[in-house]
């Protein structure tokens, strides 16, 4: 008789906490190797570190997205809010990035039910496009896992989202509190009479005032899913849109930020998010022991962006160069500057059409007579990018940090179309060589193919964008479980993944020509696509049945790393290039267990990021500086990255109804961009390190009766002052907020301060 389809997918894909027991520490058993369904692992056979999630987890702690929960949480992570928006966290895992943010290196690759969520266009990770409201459960996966495909440098986040099976009631949530933050969602899921038909559908509102000046954020998103099921298939469509504006402030000198660190640089820095994706998806047992998993995707991004920057070029009116501008010229303020042009608002818009189809088929048949499971797949990605680009001179910098004044027309300054194709295919395959030993081997072919037509400038000039590019290459990896008893696994890994550059990298890699990101592209040299190499070893296991330990030591080289080099410290312009490498070497350990009425988590990561090459990048503020370059020498820490990082997690069950949980997040120090060879000497002035900080949240939850429930969240009891990253850099706004001579900055990411909010919940 065929295996009970949906039991098979739910034991593969997430555990679950039961109502009765809504914050008990559940323990993965069966684990699903792809980002795809499959029959499923004994976690003791899988040779990697695994953390696992699941959506209560994340939605009862405060936090506006996944990203949140990941970073007060997650062994290995750690954040910088350089996007200044809480949807706009890039998050660092082992030392690699999933960001917002283009610009900053892209290390991890991200997946919902199967479908690649980095962008096409710059490999970001945009937080606001997925509903937290929506996941059922989520894993992070340590080390350059090639079956899960491009971008899996350093790791790789896979969730699944719920269905009317998983959450088969209807609920609407209201919260409200600091800062002006009101969240409303409304969600439903049932079933059919007949139990062949789910349905799910949510809808969350956000906005807020923001706790930084000028930073207020309108977030809109929906999650719908049907599907249908028998005891051996089921199909599902699904729908995620967004309709969002979010305004970051993030880097801002630290005399400009202001007692209440709520200050800002210049204004206004928003993004408009507007998105759609369509999945359908089939899963379907052929018999007990094959399984087939697929599914097809439309999705479309329009994304717009507009930027508030200080005008390079300001000088009375000639182009900028400190040879041609008069102390006089240089020193105007904005009393006597109404009608020259101090600012400059950089506007883009970029719309992603992306289509695409991935497949597996899972036997799971001895071998040898001995347990194995054999996973085969492919998949395949269309994507057509449009990219526009235009500068608008204005006026006047205010006292509020706004440009304001006389405008003067938009113009245009790049104009891109680009076209993405990917193909792969892989297997993965794990076989028990007896009782305790297990081999896990895997390959992957990746193919991508970058085609810019240059919209603006025509194709052939010397300043054409115009380009083909393409990349492939075959990832392989290994592995080796040993489990002498069911309460202890060891394991030890090697593994290879690549990134391919994108169109945004590959447009703006000329030194000579420096971009202002999002990106002003020019005619550019090629890049060398990025390949990750990684050797973990660690070690599981359980004591008695309610407590659980973790420990892992890893070392990863990035080869050909792309980085975003900045080419001066006053106007953000800067270039991708290729490092010869980067390393990232460390350790992580963990502990949970369940004691009563007592849940208790603690996790420990130490991570050392570090250039593996010699090189010279420009600089003009750090005081090691030759001339107007520093050296980075083989063994330099990467920018803002800790090295150390400890999280506790504890949720106690004061009776049946009421349970109140606490989350202590603590850093260690990390040194500033501008700051990548650790020369600056911080004696002169500027500080060229950002301070180590610790963060305490609260979250408690009371049941009113079966239906009702009432919640508190708080952030930074303690109000601890304290900055996430940091970057030496130039600027010509004075304390004063007029207009001057350029001065030396340290510029930084201040977190937010105490804040608390209060919501209600009612279920039927």
């Amino acid at each position: 008789m065929l295996k009970k389809l949906s039991a098979s997918i739910l034991l593969a894909l997430s555990y679950n906490i039961s109502a009765d027991e809504p914050y008990k520490i559940g323990i993965i058993d069966v684990y699903t190797n792809t980002p795809l369904p499959s029959i499923g692992l004994p976690i003791n056979m899988v040779p990697s570190s695994i953390q696992t999630v699941n959506g209560q987890e994340i939605n009862q702690q405060a936090g506006v997205s996944v990203a949140d929960y990941m970073v007060n949480n997650l062994q290995g992570v750690t954040v910088n809010e350089v996007g200044g928006n809480p949807y706009q966290l890039e998050i660092n895992f082992r030392g690699y990035n999933a960001t917002p943010i283009s610009g900053n290196p892209q290390g991890l690759s991200v997946y919902v039910d199967g479908v690649r969520m980095n962008q096409p266009f710059s490999n970001t990770v945009l937080w606001d496009l997925i509903p937290d409201f929506s996941i059922e459960s989520m894993q992070m996966v340590a080390g350059s896992n090639p079956v899960y495909g491009l971008n899996t440098l350093g790791g790789a986040i896979s969730m699944q989202t719920k269905s009317g099976r998983t959450f088969n009631k209807k609920a609407i949530d209201f919260s409200a509190g600091s800062w002006g933050r009101q969240t409303s969602l409304m969600e439903a899921g049932g079933i059919s009479e007949d139990g062949s038909y789910d349905y799910y559908i949510g809808y969350q509102h956000f906005t807020e005032d923001g706790w930084r000046d000028y930073s207020p954020s309108h977030v809109n998103q929906l999650f719908t899913k049907v599907g249908w099921e028998s005891d051996t298939s089921r199909y599902e469509v699904s729908y995620s849109g967004a309709h969002n504006l979010l305004i970051g402030n993030g880097l801002t000198p630290k005399d400009l930020l202001g007692s209440d660190l709520e200050g800002i640089h210049t204004l206004e820095d928003e993004t408009k998010n507007n998105y759609g994706k369509l999945v359908l998806s089939a899963t379907e047992f052929w018999d007990d022991d094959t399984m087939f998993s697929g599914n097809a995707y439309w999705l479309r991004s329009d994304r717009k962006t507009g930027n508030g920057d200080l005008n390079d070029e300001f000088c009375d009116g000639a182009s900028w160069d400190e040879d041609e501008c008069t102390d006089a010229q240089l020193s105007l303020n904005k009393d006597d500057a109404q009608n020259l042009n101090q600012g400059v608002q950089n506007s883009t818009s970029t719309k992603q059409d992306a289509y695409g189809a991935n497949g597996q088929i899972t036997f799971d048949q001895d071998w040898l007579g001995r347990r194995n499971q054999l996973v085969v797949g492919t998949g395949v990605e269309y994507s057509l990018i449009k990219f526009m680009q235009s500068e608008e001179e204005i006026a006047t910098l205010l006292a509020n940090g706004f440009f304001g004044g006389d405008r003067e027309d938009p113009e245009q300054s790049t104009g891109l179309t680009g076209k993405t194709k990917t193909f792969s295919l892989f297997a993965t395959n794990t076989h028990a060589l007896n009782d305790q030993w297990n081999i896990n081997t895997a390959a992957r072919y990746n193919f991508i193919q970058v085609d810019n037509q240059d919209t603006f400038n025509p194709p052939g000039g010397a300043s054409s964008l115009s380009g083909k590019h393409h990349y492939e290459r075959v990832n392989p990896s290994v592995g080796l479980t040993f489990h002498p008893t069911d309460n202890y696994t060891t394991y030890a890994s090697y593994s290879e993944s690549n990134r391919a550059p994108t169109s945004i990298e590959l447009g703006c890699s000329n030194e000579a020509q420096p971009c202002n990101l999002p990106t002003q592209m020019a005619d550019d040299p090629p890049l060398e696509m990025v390949v990750a190499k990684t050797v973990e070893f660690g070690a599981r296991g359980k004591i008695a049945n309610n407590m659980s330990w973790n420990a892992a030591i890893y070392s990863g080289k990035n080869k050909d790393d792309i980085l975003f080099v900045y080419a001066n410290a006053s106007n953000g312009l800067g270039y991708f290039t290729n490092v010869d490498e980067t390393t990232r070497e460390g350790i992580d350990l963990g502990f949970s267990g369940q004691f009563d009425d007592l849940s208790l988590a603690v996790n420990y990561g130490f991570v050392m990021a570090r250039y593996g090459s010699d090189f010279t990048i420009a600089n003009e503020v750090n005081t090691s500086r030759d001339g107007a370059s520093i050296q980075v020498s083989d063994g330099d820490y990467l920018p803002n990255i800790p090295k150390h990082h400890m999280k506790i997690r504890a949720n106690y069950r004061v009776n049946p109804s009421w349970y109140v949980g606490a989350t202590v997040s603590a850093f260690s120090k990390s040194y500033m961009m501008g700051n990548e060879n650790q020369g600056h000497d911080a004696s002169q002035g500027l500080q060229g390190e950002t301070p180590g900080y610790a963060v305490m949240n609260l979250d408690s939850q009371y049941y009113i009766g079966e239906n009702w429930q009432l919640s508190l969240k708080a952030i930074n009891i303690f109000d601890n002052e304290y900055y996430t990253g940091g970057r030496l850099a130039q600027t010509r706004v004075q304390t004063d907020r007029s207009f001057d001579d350029e001065r030396n900055v340290a510029s930084l990411i201040p977190g937010a301060p105490r804040a608390a909010w209060i919501g209600l919940r009612y279920e039927f």
